[in-house]
């Protein structure tokens, strides 16, 4: 498992986990996995990935490169 740049993102922010849920309507385990796991991040569908590039103010591009 590698750790993704989503959590910096989310972090720069000043947004907690739960706060991203909220603001995307992902729930918070969902947001935790996509933190802790590239793989699972990767899989996410392409709606739930933009709604967090949204609210972080960033591409899609950004959440995987950093």
């Amino acid at each position: 498992m590698s750790q993704t740049s989503l959590k910096s993102l989310r972090l720069a922010k000043k947004l907690t986990q739960e706060q991203l849920a909220n603001k995307t309507d992902i729930s918070v385990r969902t947001i935790a996995r996509y933190e802790k796991d590239v793989a699972v991040l990767r899989r996410a569908k392409y709606e739930k990935l933009k709604a967090i590039a949204e609210v972080l103010l960033v591409t899609v591009d950004d959440i995987f490169l950093g």
